[in-house]
This record gives C-alpha cells, sequence and structure tokens, in this order.
C-alpha cells in the first residue's frame, strides 16, 4: 500500500470552479469578482460620486 492509497478520500465530492465575493465572500461564478448585491451598492456609490463632481463643476 502506498502512502497515497493510505490517504484517499472515501467521499468523491466534485466542487464546481467558483469564486467568492471581494466584500462579502459570496460564492459567485467565476466571470464576476461581486456578488449582485453588493456590484448594485458599489454602482449606487459611483453614481452618487458622479453627481457630487457634476454638481461641483456647475458652481
Amino acid at each position: 500500500m502506498s502512502k497515497f492509497e493510505r490517504h484517499k478520500k472515501t467521499n468523491e465530492l466534485y466542487i464546481y470552479p467558483h469564486k467568492h465575493c471581494d466584500k462579502c465572500g459570496e460564492m459567485i461564478e467565476e466571470a464576476n469578482n461581486y456578488c449582485s448585491e453588493c456590484y448594485r451598492k458599489i454602482q449606487q456609490k459611483k453614481e452618487k460620486k458622479r453627481r457630487l463632481r457634476f454638481k461641483k463643476k456647475e458652481k
């Protein structure tokens, strides 16, 4: 018996390729960096910053 056979897994569970959200750690698809909730929050923050910058330019 080799050293690899001694430590063989008895449960062969396949884990699909995935990533975790950079903000909350939720499991997401590989193509994304953030889950849908965190992405929506980030977009809202960017929109607020854009509005503030535009208001400052008008003055």
